[in-house]
């Protein structure tokens, strides 16, 4: 007999993101349940939850494993700016959202990306405002510089999803990104 029960960890969150964004393109996102998605998944509804707080975390969750892990890089008092802008580039792929930015209309999800993007760009440019101002930036220079570092990495996602996720590194898209808004920010 073994020693483990169930799917490991990593896959029942993959088999739910696969479900969940099979259903979105032939239903809609707003016409999938969880339920259907758990469905589809062969887990229970209590598995969903133990992976998701909703439908539209599961799109969200590895961009939002690596917005984390950049606000503790930016809150790390030894880790330079470029280091923590470019640590953003490590980790694993977004693919549910590089498949939700692409067929955006077919799943019914241009509004949810739309706030999702803009919650997310908001939260990074703050975070990159605050360890600016902390190293002795003016507040206002901080703020115009933090937003266009926080836009240079989500455009970065989307570009590296409308160029076909699975042709393209998403860190050499990211890498390109972060040079832009560099070479525009001074």
């Amino acid at each position: 007999m073994s020693s483990s029960r169930g799917r490991p960890h990593a896959s029942s969150r993959e088999v739910l993101a696969d479900a969940a964004c099979e259903l979105f393109l032939e239903r809609g996102y707003e016409a999938t349940s969880v339920t259907e998605i758990t469905r589809r998944a062969g887990v229970s509804r209590s598995s969903f939850f133990n992976y998701f707080a909703g439908k539209s975390e599961i799109l969200w969750y590895v961009l939002d494993r690596r917005i984390d892990a950049l606000l503790a890089a930016l809150a790390a008092a030894d880790v330079e700016l470029a280091e923590a802008l470019g640590g953003f580039a490590s980790g694993e792929h977004p693919d549910a959202l590089a498949l939700a930015i692409v067929d955006a209309r077919t799943m019914g999800v241009e509004e949810e990306l739309a706030a999702g993007r803009a919650s997310r760009q908001a939260r990074i440019a703050a975070a990159i405002a605050d360890r600016l101002v902390r190293g002795g930036c003016d507040p206002i220079r901080a703020e115009i510089l933090a937003a266009g570092y926080a836009a240079a990495l989500l455009s970065a996602v989307w570009r590296w999803a409308d160029r076909g996720a699975g042709r393209h590194r998403l860190e050499d898209v990211l890498g390109e990104a972060i040079g832009i808004a560099r070479e525009l920010l001074g």
